[in-house]
This record gives C-alpha cells, structure tokens and sequence, in this order.
C-alpha cells in the first residue's frame, strides 16, 4: 500500500497527532500493524477509514490489555511519546491512531487475536 493510502485510512481518521502536510519519518507499531492487516485484505481500509472513533472500543479491559501487551508494550514510542500509556495519563489522552484502528477492528469482529499476533 501506498503512503498516502496508509494516511487516509489510519493517521487522518484516527490519530489525534497527525498534522495534516508533516513529513511522518516514523509510524507507531499499531500503525504498521494495521498496515500489514489490510494489506492481507483482512479488513477494506477505504471502507475503515469512515468509521467513528468510538472509545468504548479501545477502553474494553480484555482487548486494552491484548494491544497493550502486543502493540503498546513493544512500540518505540511509548516510552517518550505516548500520552495515552503514560502513568499520568491526561484525562482527554487519547490512543494512537493505529491502535484506535485496531480496537475498531477487533470491536467489530474483523481482526482476533491469531490475527493480530500474525501481523507482529
């Protein structure tokens, strides 16, 4: 997939740090991840890409703590970066966009476990 397909259907919809016209060097891990799941056709990234953000999706127990331990736990970024895994979060802290993208799709059954584990 191309970088602006990866733009349009994970940092534009979802991310509450991308910057519309910044040079991204780097892509958090959840990004690469739901990168690689779409291009197993595993899920339609235009289709993905009109979703809402609904935080119910990322705030479930069992599914925050599956992405924490795979995505979050290893992903560069959350050590400096990352708001939302910090241990004072700010009550408005939101995920990264690829993580967002990933509760949507385990949320609503598209991706589980096995296929997130594939992808890493």
């Amino acid at each position: 997939m191309s970088k602006i397909d990866f733009i349009d259907y994970i940092c534009r919809p979802y991310c509450m740090f991308f910057r519309e016209g910044e040079k991204e060097e780097m892509a958090c891990l959840g990004a690469r991840v739901a990168e690689t799941l779409g291009e197993k056709a595993l899920f339609d990234p235009e289709e993905s890409a009109a979703w809402d953000k609904d935080e119910s999706a990322w705030r479930d127990p069992d599914r925050d703590a599956l992405l924490f331990e795979n995505v979050c736990r290893p992903c560069e970024f959350r050590a400096e970066d990352c708001e939302y895994r910090s241990d004072d979060p700010p009550a408005d802290a939101e995920p990264c966009g690829g993580l967002i993208l990933l509760s949507l799709l385990m949320a609503r059954s598209l991706i589980d476990k096995t296929a997130l584990e594939n992808c890493l």
